[in-house]
C-alpha cells in the first residue's frame, strides 16, 4: 500500500505543478506601460488603442498595458517621471518629457502639423501685426496648435496679444464668428478635416512652419530588441486595410520611423516659460 500511496502522491504533485505552470509563465511575463495623452475621452482612447496593443502582443510578443488620464497635467507629470515605459504624446509634450527621461521616438504619422491664425472674412485686420493687443482664441494652453502659433506670434512676429482658451477647435471658430475673439488659432488640418464648411467664413493671416506629429516613444530602459519589435510591427500594420483603420484611430496614419533631431529638435527653440506666463485676460 505504501508504494501505491507514494505513486499517488507523486501523481498529485505532478498535476499541481502542471496546473500552476501557465500561471507562473503569465506572472513572469514582462508587461510594459503605455501612457497616452488625453486628447480624447478615456473611454474613446481605450477603444481606439486596445486593438493596437493587442496586435503588438500577437505580432511582436510585447505585452503593453494602457495608462489613460483625465487631465493633461497628470499625464505630463507621469510622462516626466520614471514609471512609464512607452509614451504617446503631442510633440511639444513629448519634448518636455524627453528633457527629463530622454525617451526614444520610434514611430510617428506622416501628416505634418501646422498652425494657422485666422479672422472673419469681413474683419478689418489684414496682417498679423494688426492683432497687437487683440484677443486670439485658442483651444488650450498646452495644445500643440497653441504652442506653435503663440511661439510664432510672440517670438517670430514679436507682438503682444490677449488669449482666450475655448476648449475645442469648433469653439475657437465660433468665438471668432460671433465676435468674442478678434482672431483664432488652430491646426490648419483640424479646420480642413473637421469643419470644411466653416473655412469660407474666415481669412488666414498666418501659417506656422510644419512640425512632426505625435510620436510613440520608448524609455531608454526598454531593451532595444523590444523597441525594434514594436517599431517593425507598427510599420507593417499599414500594409492592410484593417491595419490602416487601426492606425488612423490612434493618429499614426501612414507611419514612418521617427527621429528626434529631424522631427522634434524644433521645440528647443520654444520659450515654454514665456508661454506659461501668458494667461487669459
Amino acid at each position: 500500500m505504501s508504494g501505491i500511496k507514494a505513486k499517488l502522491h507523486c501523481l498529485a504533485f505532478a498535476f499541481v505543478m502542471m496546473a500552476t505552470l501557465p500561471c507562473q509563465a503569465s506572472a513572469s511575463e514582462k508587461v510594459y506601460s503605455l501612457a497616452v495623452v488625453p486628447n480624447l475621452p478615456a473611454v474613446t482612447l481605450h477603444k481606439n488603442w486596445t486593438p493596437v496593443v493587442d496586435y503588438l502582443y500577437r505580432q511582436a510578443g510585447v505585452k503593453i498595458e494602457l495608462k489613460l488620464y483625465d487631465k493633461i497635467t497628470t499625464f505630463l507629470e507621469e510622462a516626466k517621471g520614471d514609471d512609464v515605459d512607452f509614451v504617446y504624446a503631442a510633440p511639444n509634450m513629448f519634448y518636455l518629457a524627453y528633457q527629463k527621461q530622454k525617451y526614444i521616438p520610434l514611430v510617428r504619422g506622416s501628416n505634418m502639423l501646422r498652425g494657422q491664425v485666422f479672422v472673419r472674412k469681413d474683419s478689418p485686420y489684414s496682417q498679423v501685426k494688426d492683432l497687437k493687443g487683440k484677443t486670439i482664441a485658442i483651444v488650450g494652453p498646452k495644445n500643440v496648435c497653441s504652442v506653435i502659433t503663440r511661439q510664432a506670434l510672440l517670438s517670430g512676429q514679436q507682438i503682444d496679444f490677449n488669449v482666450s482658451f475655448s476648449g475645442s477647435t469648433i469653439n475657437v471658430a465660433k468665438s471668432v464668428l460671433v465676435g468674442k475673439a478678434d482672431a483664432g488659432a488652430t491646426l490648419d488640418s483640424s479646420m480642413i478635416d473637421d469643419f470644411p464648411e466653416m473655412q469660407k467664413e474666415f481669412r488666414v493671416l498666418m501659417k506656422t512652419q510644419e512640425v512632426a506629429p505625435h510620436p510613440l516613444a520608448a524609455h531608454p530602459r526598454v531593451p532595444k530588441k523590444v523597441r525594434d519589435a514594436v517599431t517593425t510591427a507598427l510599420l507593417s500594420l499599414g500594409g492592410t486595410e484593417q491595419g490602416r483603420k487601426m492606425l488612423k484611430a490612434v493618429k499614426l496614419d501612414t507611419p514612418v520611423r521617427a527621429d528626434f533631431q529631424r522631427d522634434y529638435a524644433f521645440f528647443a527653440r520654444v520659450d515654454f516659460d514665456l508661454l506659461d506666463k501668458q494667461q487669459p485676460k
